[in-house]
């Protein structure tokens, strides 16, 4: 019955098989290297194996590359489980808090721009809502301190980008175009371990071109969420410690100056040990102080109505540098200004010509892998702040808390329950129609797989309800596509070649349509439909690329 399927010494010498085989293992090598990226890694498996069955259309290179797929995603359930969303396992909420009541459009903007930040950073389930006009609640699905302690991060960011050359502005964020954001290439990084790219408006290139004209070598101190008209408060001996010997206090303290100074704004250095009572507090708003200052400089603040924002001891310290002009002294990174990098004026941007392309860049902390994640972590952290945009208003983070899921683990037991039963309704129906052993077994085998592959990718981001549907629906589809190369074998007229081309190109008909149908789903930037578009998507590239060829290629010999 499988005397067209090369026996075992015979697939020994196929090196496309071999091929296949070797592609496998490295993807199974890299989900247990770099588990962050395990459903990466599943899609791009798909895509591979998907592609060389289209190339290779031999029967047994087809089964050979579902077959390698779905022992990817069984291993990948097996050691890195599913991850389930906030409706099924609960999750941590993260209070936001504004500066001052708003407007119901400007609530919505605000919203929207908070849902645009976490998609991008690969939350495909999370729920904003406002809370009356001055207050929203951010819901994720997760209780990981590393997870929400990066959604805080990126949460806490107002999104404000500004380039300031010699005290001026050169650049803000309102000049990038949306589209244009991009993560730079390794081999253009020139030193730096990440960088994010974008281009600019031309008025906004007019603009740079003349704010920098003639200032060749000097820095340009890229802020994201500048203090504007604050106090940034600094430990003296914290500071003189982290200090290199050969740097004198009052150099440096002049060099950090010099980083904050802005026309129009009054931001200013102060000890805190100058934080007394009855200071002159008036004209300012905002105050930046490091989490273990003396209660008694946060209750100063705290009396006369600043906001203040605290941060880590590290991230107060500023990095200095040398090379400007003269080899002057220069702060490169500050972390508790948002300063993200200074790099300096080359003399070929500095002739006034105006320029459209620009880059963030700048260095990650810690070394080999770790490098390699912060890295990462901090180019998506600012790619997902450009693209969300701006937030309007000035914000504040709450404290965190867990939540229960609305629904729980009956639901999720319910769910799967739903999708058993569909498929045992879908096997009955074709057990009936056909009646045939041979016929009712692979398409039960098949659809099993695309199932189980389908659970294994999704469960490496989140599966919600939105998801769980597509998954749900994808059983029905992958079944009418069966049905459709069955019945078109089962046909007296024509060759097993022309039947499957036939059946093919009506599936592949079908599957364009479903992805066309959901690309406006996938981009809406609704996060709450995003599960179904994504799971619909992936189960229509699964059919067209693996599950389907596979199964014309089993029918083809069965029936």
């Amino acid at each position: 019955m499988f005397e067209k399927f090369p026996s075992l010494g015979q697939l020994k010498n196929d090196r496309r098989f071999v091929f296949i085989l070797l592609l496998g293992a490295l993807m199974f090598a890299g989900m247990f290297i770099y588990p962050i990226y395990i459903g990466f890694l599943l899609i791009l498996s798909l895509l591979i194996f998907g592609t060389l069955s289209s190339v290779w259309k031999e029967p047994h290179i087809r089964l050979s590359a579902l077959f390698l797929l779905l022992i990817l995603a069984v291993s990948a359930i097996a050691v890195h489980g599913i991850k389930f969303g906030i409706d099924f396992m609960g999750g941590t909420r993260i209070p936001i808090v504004l500066e001052h009541s708003v407007s119901d459009l400007t609530m919505q903007d605000m919203v929207n721009t908070i849902k645009k930040r976490a998609s991008v950073i690969g939350l495909t389930e999370i729920k904003v809502k406002a809370v009356g006009n001055s207050e929203i609640y951010v819901e994720l699905p997760s209780a990981d301190e590393e997870m929400v302690s990066r959604v805080e991060d990126i949460l806490e960011k107002q999104g404000v980008y500004l380039g300031v050359v010699d005290g001026k502005t050169a650049i803000t964020g309102q000049d990038i175009l949306p589209g244009t954001i991009y993560r730079v290439p390794t081999q253009y990084l020139g030193g730096s371990d990440w960088g994010v790219g974008f281009s600019i408006t031309k008025a906004g290139a007019e603009h740079f071109a003349e704010i920098v004209k003639g200032k060749a070598n000097y820095p340009l101190y890229m802020f994201l969420d500048r203090p504007s008209n604050a106090f940034v408060v600094v430990n003296r001996e914290q500071l003189k410690e982290s200090l290199p010997e050969s740097v004198e206090m009052d150099d440096a303290l002049a060099a950090m100056k010099e980083a904050l100074e802005l026309d129009g704004d009054n931001t200013i250095i102060v000890f805190e040990e100058d934080v007394l009572p009855g200071m002159n507090l008036s004209n300012r708003t905002y105050a930046v102080l490091r989490k273990n200052a003396p209660q008694s400089v946060k209750d100063i603040f705290s009396s006369a109505g600043i906001m203040t924002k605290e941060v880590e001891d590290n991230e107060m310290i500023p990095e200095i540098s040398y090379g400007g002009v003269g080899g002057a002294m220069v702060v490169a990174k500050w972390e508790a200004v948002g300063l993200l990098s200074s790099p300096f004026l080359s003399p070929q941007i500095t002739d006034g010509i105006p320029s459209y392309s620009y880059s963030i860049t700048g260095p990650a902390s810690g070394a080999g892998q770790e490098k390699v994640l912060n890295a990462e972590r901090r180019v998506k952290e600012i790619e997902s702040i450009l693209k969300g945009g701006a937030l309007p208003v000035r914000i504040t983070l709450g404290s965190k808390t867990t939540i229960p899921a609305p629904l729980g683990q009956e639901f999720l037991r319910l769910s799967l329950i739903g999708l058993l039963v569909a498929f045992l309704i879908v096997s009955l129906v074709i057990s009936l129609t056909y009646r045939r052993l041979n016929v009712i077994l692979p398409v039960i085998v098949v659809t099993l797989a695309e199932v189980i592959v389908l659970i294994a990718i999704t469960g490496s981001f989140t599966i919600d309800l939105a998801t769980m549907a597509g998954i749900i629906a994808a059983v029905g589809v992958s079944v009418d596509a069966q049905i459709i190369i069955t019945d078109e074998l089962l046909k007296k007229h024509g060759t097993k070649e022309e039947k499957l081309d036939k059946a093919m190109s009506i599936i592949n008909t079908n599957v364009t349509v479903a992805i066309l149908a959901m690309l406006p789903l996938l981009f809406s930037g609704m996060v709450e439909i995003i599960g179904f578009a994504v799971a619909t998507i992936l189960g229509a590239l699964l059919g067209a690329l693996l599950s389907r060829p596979a199964y014309a290629a089993i029918a083809g010999e069965l029936i």
